[in-house]
C-alpha cells in the first residue's frame, strides 16, 4: 500500500543498517527485474508467420509455453460481433501485439489461424490474467464454414463454467494433426484496464510448468501464513493493538493475492459468478483500512504526530464512507466506476504520503523501526506505481508467475514484520531493565528497613539501658542500704512501670486492632504531651470509620516518627497534626515552629525521614518534606482511598 515522500523535517543521516536495507532493495528489484525477464515471456517468432487476414501459428515443439501476442492481430468495439464479422473486420487491422491497455469501455478481439504441426492433437491456450470479466472462444476447423463457440467463462461466470480446472483461463484445443483451425476469442474487461498475454501449450509442457507454480504459490502462502500465525500468538500474549491491526493488514493482503493470482475463484467460490469482485473491493478496503490503523499504532501518532494523526483517521473515515457507498448504491457505483476508483487512489496516495512523512520524523525517536518501515515502503511503493502504470495501459503487470504488486506486498509484510520485531525487543529490553531497577528499589528498600529496624533496636537498648536501667540499680543499691522509705519505694517503681510503658507504646501503637486511627493519633498526642515541652495539637476532620488495618497502621507510626523527629531535632515550641478526609483521598499533615532546614528535604535523608517515604510506600501514598530556615518543618502525607 504505500508511495513516496518528502519530510518536513529533515531526517536523521542514514546509519549503516538504512544503507544495508537500501542496498537490499536495490538488490531485490534488480533481482525481480532479472526474473521478469528470464520467465517465459520468450515471444516466439519462430514457428509463427504473419499471414494476411489474421496470424498463423504454427503449433510445434519451439512454440511450446511461448507468448504469442506479438503476431495476433486486435480490434475492439463496443457492441457484441459474431465471429464472422470478426474475421472480415481483421482485413481492415494493421493493429498487433498489444495485449494490454487503460480503462476501456470496449471488447476486444483476437483472430488467428492454428496450424498443428506437432505430435500432438491436444494443446492449451492460456490467458494469463484471471480478472477478466468475460472469455469466448470460437473455432472453425478448416474442412467447415461453421463457427463453434467451445469455451465461455469469466470473472462473472462460475468457476465450473470451464472446461479446463485452472486459475487462469486455460481453454483446451482439440486439434487433429496436419490440419488447420482457425480461431476467434471475445475479451471483456470494460469498465477498467485490460491485459491479456496469451500461451499455447501442449499437455505436458503444461502440466509441468503448473506443477511448479504451485510449489511456489505454496511457498509463498506458507510464508504469509507463518507470519501471520506469528502475528496473532504475539497480539494474544502481549495485547498490544498495533499487533491487531497488523493481523488485519497482513491478513487482508494475503487474502487480496489469493484473489488476485486466481485461487480464490478455484478453491474459495468455485459456484459463485460474483463474490470474486466483491471479494477484490472489500479486501482493498480492509487493507487501506487497516494500514492506516496500524501506522498510527506503530508510531503512535495520537501523543506524537497530531495533525498527521488527524490525516490518516480522516482517511480511515473516508474509506468506511466509500465502502458504504459501495455497498448501498452498489448499481450507480458500477455505472460511475472510472471516477470513484479515482477517489480511492486518491485516499492511498495521501495515507501513503503522510505514512512517508510520519516514518521520517520517527527516525529521530526510533530509528531502527522507522527503517524497516521506510523499506517496506520503497518495495510497495514501487510494486504500486507498477500497478497504476498498468492500470492506465502503460506497461503489463500480468504474465508472469507473480506481478509486481504480489512480489511488493510479500516484501513489504517481511520488512514490516522485521520492524514489529525490532520494537518487541526494544521493549523486552525495556522491560528487563525496568525489573532491574524494581530489583535495585526493592533493595534498597529492605536495606532502609533493616537500618531502621537496628536503629530503633538500638533505641530500645539504650533506653532499657540508660533510663529503667539506670533506675532499677539504683533502686537495689536504695533498698540495700535503706535510704528509701517504703513510700519512696512505691513512686520510684511506679515511674519505672510508667517508662516501661511509654516504650512499650512507642514499639506498638496502642489500640491498632480496637481504636479508630483518630482515637490512636490522639493517644500518641495526649502521651507526648506529658513529658515535653512542645505544645502539640490534634484536628480531626471527617475521617472515615472504617480504615485498612494496614493504613490506620502505617500512618499511626508515621504520626509516632515524626513526633520523635520534632522531640529530638526541631527545637520547637509548637506542633500541629491534622487528619483531614476528603472523597478519594485522606491527607495528614504534621507541622512545627522549629529551626527547620533549606529547601526540601532530599531522599535518603535521615533513617528516620527515611522509614517514613518507605512507609508511604506501601500505602501507595504521596509524602513530601518541605522546610525553610526558622520556619520550621512541615509534612504532608496522601493516602489514596480505593472505592469499595
Amino acid at each position: 500500500m504505500p508511495t513516496p515522500m518528502i519530510s518536513p523535517d529533515p531526517p536523521a543521516a542514514p546509519g549503516p543498517v538504512f544503507s544495508g536495507l537500501i542496498a537490499t532493495l536495490l538488490l531485490l528489484f534488480g533481482g525481480c527485474g532479472v526474473l521478469f525477464a528470464a520467465n517465459p515471456a520468450q515471444d516466439v517468432l519462430s514457428g509463427l508467420q504473419a499471414a494476411h487476414p489474421t496470424a498463423r501459428i504454427s503449433l510445434n515443439p519451439s512454440a511450446d509455453g511461448s507468448r504469442v501476442n506479438d503476431i495476433i492481430k486486435v480490434d475492439t468495439s463496443t457492441a457484441m460481433l459474431t465471429p464472422d464479422q470478426v474475421w472480415e473486420r481483421m482485413h481492415d487491422v494493421d493493429i498487433t501485439g498489444g495485449y494490454y491497455e487503460g480503462f476501456t469501455q470496449e471488447f476486444h478481439w483476437l483472430a488467428f489461424t492454428l496450424d498443428n504441426n506437432s505430435e500432438s492433437d491436444i494443446w492449451l491456450l492460456e490467458i494469463t490474467n484471471p480478472h477478466l470479466n468475460g472469455v469466448k472462444m470460437w473455432i472453425r476447423p478448416a474442412e467447415t464454414v461453421h463457427w463453434q463457440l467451445t469455451d465461455s467463462t469469466g470473472r462473472n461466470a462460475d468457476f465450473y463454467s470451464r472446461r479446463v480446472s485452472h486459475y487462469n483461463y486455460a481453454m483446451r484445443l482439440d486439434l487433429p494433426l496436419e490440419s488447420s483451425t482457425d480461431v476467434v476469442l471475445m475479451l471483456d474487461k470494460r469498465g477498467s484496464s485490460i491485459s491479456y498475454p496469451i500461451r499455447v501449450w501442449s499437455i505436458s509442457a503444461f502440466n509441468r510448468a503448473q506443477q511448479k507454480n504451485y510449489i511456489l504459490y505454496g511457498v509463498y502462502f506458507g510464508v504469509f501464513a507463518i507470519i501471520l500465525l506469528v502475528i496473532a500468538s504475539t497480539y494474544v500474549f502481549s495485547q498490544r493493538i498495533v499487533f491487531l491491526w497488523y493481523f488485519l493488514y497482513a491478513a487482508s493482503v494475503a487474502v487480496f493475492v489469493f484473489n488476485d493470482i486466481g485461487l480464490a475463484h478455484q478453491y474459495l467460490y468455485p459456484g459463485s459468478d460474483s463474490i470474486g469482485s466483491l471479494m477484490r473491493v472489500g479486501m482493498t478496503y480492509l487493507m487501506v483500512l487497516s494500514f492506516n490503523l496500524f501506522t498510527i499504532s506503530y508510531f503512535q501518532t495520537k501523543t506524537l504526530f497530531r495533525k498527521s494523526h488527524w490525516i490518516l483517521s480522516g482517511v480511515c473515515a473516508g474509506v468506511m464512507l466509500h465502502a458504504g457507498l459501495y455497498l448501498i448504491i452498489a448499481s450507480w457505483f458500477r455505472t460511475n466506476i472510472t471516477p470513484l476508483l479515482f477517489v480511492l487512489y486518491a485516499m492511498v496516495i495521501i495515507s501513503i504520503l503522510t505514512a512517508l512523512v510520519v516514518a521520517f520524523l520517527y527516525v529521530k525517536r526510533d530509528r531502527y523501526p522507522a527503517y524497516f518501515f521506510i523499506a517496506a515502503f520503497g518495495f510497495i511503493f514501487l510494486a504500486s506505481f507498477v500497478f497504476l502504470l498498468g492500470e492506465f495501459g502503460v506497461v503489463d503487470q500480468f504474465g508472469y508467475l507473480f506481478t509486481p504488486i504480489q512480489l511488493g506486498y510479500a516484501a513489504e509484510i517481511i520488512f514490516l514484520s522485521g520492524g514489529l520485531a525490532w520494537q518487541v525487543r526494544s521493549v523486552e529490553k525495556s522491560k528487563i531493565a525496568l525489573n532491574e531497577r524494581i530489583a535495585r528499589l526493592e533493595t534498597e528498600n529492605l536495606r532502609a528497613f533493616i537500618d531502621g529496624t537496628e536503629e530503633e533496636r538500638n533505641r530500645v537498648a539504650m533506653d532499657l539501658h540508660d533510663s529503667i536501667g539506670n533506675r532499677l540499680a539504683q533502686l537495689k543499691r536504695s533498698m540495700e542500704k535503706e535510704r528509701m522509705n517504703p513510700l519512696q519505694q512505691q513512686h520510684e517503681i511506679s515511674g519505672i512501670i510508667a517508662a516501661v510503658r511509654q516504650l512499650s507504646h512507642r514499639l506498638t501503637p496502642p489500640g491498632v486492632e480496637f481504636f479508630s486511627l483518630e482515637e490512636q493519633i490522639q493517644q500518641l498526642v495526649e502521651a507526648a504531651r506529658k513529658d515535653s515541652k512542645v505544645t502539640y495539637e490534634f484536628q480531626a476532620v471527617d475521617v472515615p470509620d472504617e480504615l485498612p488495618k494496614d493504613i490506620r497502621l502505617q500512618l499511626s507510626r508515621i504520626v509516632q516518627e515524626g513526633i520523635q523527629n520534632i522531640e529530638k531535632h526541631s527545637n520547637a515550641t509548637r506542633a500541629e497534626i491534622q487528619l483531614i478526609g476528603h472523597p478519594d483521598e485522606l491527607v495528614l499533615t504534621l507541622e512545627d515552629d522549629g529551626v527547620g532546614v533549606q529547601g526540601e528535604i532530599p531522599s535518603g535523608k535521615g533513617i528516620g525521614m527515611e522509614n517514613i517515604r518507605r512507609r508511604a510506600v506501601f500505602m501507595d501514598a504521596l509524602v513530601a518534606f518541605t522546610s525553610q530556615p526558622g520556619q520550621g518543618m512541615q509534612l504532608m502525607v496522601t493516602v489514596p482511598l480505593k472505592k469499595q
